[in-house]
């Protein structure tokens, strides 16, 4: 008993007292668990890409993983949102998110087995190591697992107030009355969904529920009852989430409420069953008596309770995996979409900033969509120096503030990850992605400043810079081109051969580079002012044809850095 609790008694009852008791222990345990689920997300870092990655196989291994990156996260929550976010940006479909929102039910189960141990005479112990952890640890793994050691500290904590709360209501009728009537299932269910809605944690609820058995205060039909409406409540985060997304992220919301409504229309019919299955099979303590037996065995059983329900849903309802998607595009259809601007991000998305990993995933898929559109203007570019018309070059700077746009944003997410708790690994990585979103960014600069420079002068003075063009001039240009390619290739897959060979090619180019000068000057005699403006500007025409060559080095040898 601790020291708040002291003279609660029946018969003076302080309900003010009770009730900070119980919002402070809530309040501890929350943040318990925002503190574990902080240090499991920064341990599990990378790895959390790699589970995801088992979503292409089968609809098991997407339910494996599914549960372990939820386990991971220490959120079923999470876990959805970040769904919505990856199917919203066309990353998975709607039927490779079915198996993985099931698999995230089970994961949330791990969080009720923990809490239903009696740790009580650890607590003070968890709570000073994972302080000095946290505070004093010299290395970022030592200082993440003191994170989650705390937050198991503070989580206990949070369910012994909780608990100290509730214990002089063993003796306080009307609250006894009102447990033995949420047997009724339906208003059992009503009151979990609501309040998990609301707090945004069957993990809350199941403590609460746990701390009120612990107490011989909640019968075990009646936890059930909780639980179930519990699964259904956790469904409000994920579809506020989805809101103002695309008609696909909100279906993803809709599964996960389908696959747990269908599971709570089963089990209801079940409760005396599942509360007799479950007794069964967890702890047993004849040799107590009365509410300090109840206290013994009902917080195990409620954590069993959960995860028979997950396990269990799951095993029935992966079977249908393609009629619950179908269903859930039933009831949310696919609506005409405007389309995007190219400069409108499509894989940066809000919910993975809850796990940088996963956000700096969605950076570099964004980074090589960028790279793509600055390719694009790069060639564009090429051809518009010698026969491009007016109406070309406005499009060219059309397409030029587009990838300044799109640039702007991934720095700008970039920003947002940074301001979340990372690693030190992937805080270089944040700033390797910076580098590379600024090469890019000067590389249509030089298209959209210095290219489309030499195509106006050209049109003005009408010269003729197409009678430049041979098979030397055209071979340093294309492969200027070529080694760009190679660049913004290594963006996506790191441990390509072809960033070696992106920074090797600088003594080639510049050999061509030279080749081409000389040409330039063997074409043109310089006899008249025409001729002389017309060196000028392929001259420059070759200098920013190296600056982008450059440019593409850099980006080669920030990619290399990955390996």
């Amino acid at each position: 008993m601790t020291p708040y609790s002291e003279g609660l008694d029946a018969s003076s009852l302080n309900l003010v007292q009770m009730f900070g008791l119980l919002i402070g222990g809530l309040a501890l345990f929350l943040l318990g668990l925002e503190f574990m689920t902080g240090g499991l997300k920064a341990i599990a870092g990378s790895r959390l890409q790699a589970l995801l990655g088992m979503l292409t196989s089968n609809r098991f291994r997407g339910v494996l993983a599914g549960a372990v990156v939820t386990a991971l996260l220490n959120s079923s929550t999470i876990t959805t949102v970040l769904m919505v976010g990856f199917v919203s940006a066309g990353l998975m479909t709607l039927a490779q998110s079915v198996p993985m929102i099931m698999g995230a039910n089970i994961g949330s189960t791990v969080t009720a087995q923990i809490i239903a141990f009696d740790v009580s005479r650890l607590t003070p112990f968890m709570l000073a190591l994972g302080f000095l952890l946290h505070a004093f640890g010299r290395r970022d793994l030592l200082r993440q697992l003191g994170a989650v050691i705390l937050g198991l500290g503070l989580l206990f904590m949070g369910i012994q107030l909780m608990g100290d709360a509730t214990r002089p209501l063993r003796t306080f009728q009307p609250f006894i009355d009102a447990m033995q009537d949420m047997e009724n299932p339906l208003l059992g269910i009503v009151v979990g969904a609501i309040f998990t809605a609301v707090v945004q944690s069957s993990a809350a609820t199941l403590a609460i529920v746990i701390a009120l058995g612990a107490q011989g205060l909640m019968p075990l039909e009646a936890g059930i009852a909780l639980i179930l409406g519990a699964n259904v409540g956790t469904c409000g985060t994920a579809l506020l989430a989805a809101i103002g997304k695309s008609a696909e992220a909100l279906q993803v919301g809709v599964v996960h409420l389908i696959f747990n409504v269908v599971g709570v229309l089963f089990w209801v019919f079940f409760i005396p069953q599942m509360a007799d299955l479950v007794r069964h099979i967890s702890p047993s303590y004849p040799e107590l008596q009365g509410l300090a037996r109840l206290a013994a065995e009902t917080p195990r059983q409620v954590a069993n309770t959960h995860t028979i329900f997950s396990v269990a849903s799951t095993l029935i309802l992966i079977w249908f995996t393609g009629p619950i998607a179908r269903l859930a595009q039933l009831i949310v259809p696919k609506r005409a979409q405007e389309a995007k601007r190219a400069g409108d991000p499509i894989y940066l998305d809000e919910s993975s900033l809850t796990a940088p990993s996963l956000g700096l995933q969605r950076v570099r898929l964004e980074l090589t969509r960028l790279g793509q559109l600055v390719l694009e203007v790069v060639r564009s570019g090429s051809n518009m120096v010698s026969t491009g018309t007016i109406e070309q070059i406005n499009f060219l700077l059309d397409q030029d503030k587009e990838t300044d746009r799109l640039a702007a944003e991934i720095l700008h997410y970039i920003g947002l990850l940074s301001q979340v708790e990372h690693s030190e690994e992937e805080g270089q990585q944040m700033v390797r992605f910076t580098q590379i979103a600024s090469n890019l960014e000067s590389i249509s600069g030089v298209v959209g400043t210095n290219l489309v420079s030499v195509s106006q002068q050209r049109l003005t003075h009408q010269l003729d810079l197409a009678r430049l063009r041979d098979e030397a001039t055209v071979q340093f240009v294309d492969t200027v081109i070529r080694n760009l390619e190679q660049a913004i290739g290594t963006i996506a897959d790191p441990e390509a051969s072809e960033a070696a060979q992106v920074i090797a090619s600088k003594a080639q180019i510049e050999n061509l580079a030279a080749t081409a000068r000389q040409v330039v000057l063997a074409k043109l005699q310089l006899a008249d002012k025409s001729d002389v403006l017309s060196f000028r500007l392929a001259m420059d025409l070759i200098e920013q044809c190296r600056q982008i060559a450059q440019f593409a080095r850099a980006i080669a040898k920030t990619a290399e850095d990955f390996r």
